[in-house]
Parts: C-alpha cells; sequence; structure tokens
C-alpha cells in the first residue's frame, strides 16, 4: 500500500510538471474510451476534511460545461447499449448514496445542461434514519472531544488524525464488517456530538433525499433511480441471508416510492461477490455497477460494469488526465 501511494505520488507530480512545461495538451488528447463515472456529494466548497466523497458545486459545474462540450455523454441505459461515438471518450454519470445535496446542487446543473444521470439511492429513510452511517462517523469522529470509547468490548483510542482505533484497526474499518444493526450502538456513544452536529450547518455532509424528492427526481426524463442497498452495509462483509435482505428491501422500497420497477443496481464500496451477483439478477435488476471487477472472467458478464470513481484531492485538469487513462496508476 505504501509503495503504491509512493507511485501514485511520482506520477502525479510527473504529471503535474508536464502541465509546467506546455505539453499538458497531450495529456489531455481525446481519444475513444467508454468510461462510468461516480460521484458521492456536492457541496459549496469542495470540503476533503471529513471524507474524500465531496467536490464543490463550482468543480461540478466546470466538469460538466467541459465534458458537455468535449465528450460524448449519454446515458447508463445507452452506455450497455453501446450507444458509443468513435474518436472520443464516451461517458454515463452515476451518483451513490442518494445525498440531499444532489438534489440541491447537482440536478439543476445536470439539468442545465440537458446531461443524464442515474442516482443510486440508498433507503435508510424506511428505518426512520435519515443519515448513512459512514457519514455519521466521520463527522463525529471529527467532532468529538472523547479521547477513547467502548465499542464492542473494544477500547477505541483517538489518533492525531482523528480515527478511532483499535488495535490498529480503525472504527470505520471495523463497521464494514457488520451489519446496521449492530453498528447502531455508535449512535447512543456519539450522541451528544451528533445532536450538535445537526444544529450545525453540516448537513450537505450528511442529510439524504427525502421521499418526495427521491419521487421528483424519478418523474424527470433525464434521471433513472437505482437502488444502493437499504442500510449502506457492506454486503461483501456480512450473512448471505442479511446481503440479500438489504439487496431486496432497497430494491422494494424504491419501487414503492417511484412507482415503477427499479432495474439498477450499485453495491455499496463496490464489494460483491458472485452469489450476490446472481441473487440480484434473480430479483430483477438488469445493470449492476461495481468500482472494480474482482476476476477478469467478470468482464464478459454484460450484467456488470465498472466505474471510475471521481477524486476530490486533484485539480480538474489532473481529473480529466486520469479519467481520459482510466486509473489512477
Amino acid at each position: 500500500m505504501i509503495l503504491l501511494k509512493i507511485k501514485y505520488r511520482l506520477l502525479l507530480f510527473l504529471k503535474l510538471f508536464i502541465f509546467q512545461i506546455g505539453l499538458g495538451k497531450y495529456l489531455l488528447r481525446n481519444r475513444y474510451r467508454e468510461r462510468i463515472i461516480v460521484f458521492h456529494g456536492i457541496d459549496k466548497t469542495g470540503e476533503t476534511k471529513y471524507n474524500s466523497r465531496f467536490v464543490s458545486e463550482k468543480y461540478f459545474t466546470q466538469f460538466i460545461d467541459f465534458i458537455s462540450k468535449n465528450y460524448n455523454i449519454i446515458s447508463l441505459q445507452d452506455f450497455y447499449d453501446k450507444k458509443f461515438k468513435p474518436n472520443t471518450l464516451n461517458i454515463a454519470i452515476t451518483f451513490d448514496d442518494g445525498y440531499a445535496n444532489n438534489f440541491k446542487y447537482a440536478i439543476p446543473i445536470l439539468e442545465k445542461y440537458s446531461i443524464p444521470a442515474t442516482f443510486f439511492i440508498t433507503t435508510i429513510q424506511d428505518n426512520n434514519t435519515n443519515f448513512l452511517w459512514p457519514d455519521f462517523l466521520d463527522l463525529v469522529s471529527f467532532y468529538s472531544n472523547q479521547n477513547s470509547i467502548i465499542f464492542e468490548n473494544q477500547h477505541y483510542s483517538k489518533n492525531h488524525k482523528g480515527e478511532f482505533i483499535y488495535n490498529g484497526i480503525s472504527l470505520k474499518n471495523r463497521c464494514k464488517k457488520l451489519s446496521w444493526k449492530e453498528i447502531q450502538p455508535l449512535l447512543n456513544i456519539f450522541k451528544d456530538e451528533w445532536k450538535i452536529i445537526q444544529q450545525q450547518p453540516l448537513n450537505d455532509y450528511w442529510e439524504l433525499m427525502n421521499y418526495n424528492q427521491i419521487k421528483e427526481v424519478a418523474k424527470k426524463p433525464l434521471f433513472k433511480i437505482g437502488s444502493h442497498g437499504y442500510t449502506h452495509a457492506n454486503l461483501n462483509s456480512i450473512t448471505f441471508e442479511e446481503a440479500t435482505l438489504e439487496v431486496l428491501k432497497g430494491k422494494k422500497v424504491l419501487e414503492s416510492i417511484c412507482e415503477k420497477p427499479i432495474l439498477d443496481f450499485a453495491f455499496p464500496f463496490g464489494s460483491y461477490n458472485s452469489e450476490l451477483i446472481n441473487y440480484s439478477e434473480k430479483i430483477g435488476f438488469k445493470r449492476i455497477l461495481l468500482v472494480d471487477y474482482n476476476t477478469e472472467n467478470e468482464k464478459n458478464n454484460p450484467l456488470l460494469r465498472n466505474r471510475f470513481v471521481i477524486n476530490p484531492h486533484i485539480n480538474f485538469k489532473m481529473q480529466l488526465v486520469y479519467l481520459l487513462k482510466g486509473k489512477y496508476l
């Protein structure tokens, strides 16, 4: 992991140098490629101190303006149907998690440029919760004055990065192994922090779309709604029975809200296995989105597509370079 980080930084510095000496146009040369890109949240400033999920409204506008003028932007359905143009980058846009900030910032911009997109929604609202546990944990960890907590009878201490650590494992990584039911004791542990956070202007970093907003998006011809599970559990780390229930309930809740079949599914954290792929197909999903393929063989499965995750830590031009390349290393 350390060597990969070093390699990434060296390549990044090299590309920045190429721009500095006036040769950046060669890195940005348009050519035939196929990319499904994934955003998460949009905010006003592109804040990265909590996590790596948010780009600014200004950045997003710049990005959409550029790709709409220079590349071929198509719907996810058309991407699967291979309605590509030659000699250019072909892009389908997706969003994960279902943040209210997508409704507030992204949708007006996409409508202005007539850009289609698919929004993969987590339906934890059905459980009387309007936030996802990763966002909750990022925020309470950042703002908490607690130096240590007890969770699952283990003593987690806060390090200099603001992470709670036990035996070299962060609380966040531990939660990726757990179901929502097992994570819920953290709501009580950090209840005071969360109460304060909810009183601050931080809604962009945790609030999810409500049912009326989801329904409104589903009615717009430019956009599609897909499922992102029920509680954003890591489906490859909980039991198969728990995972299939997460997939099924997420689909059913959205179908009830949108009053139409939900045919698109994106795995939370991009974490999956072949059994979950088969189950997702069995219950009616026609398009199944990943981040990276687990095996080379899966590239031949017509239901599956990998995605390119937008990185808020690099500038606009470098993002385009990596987008054209299709990877960060």
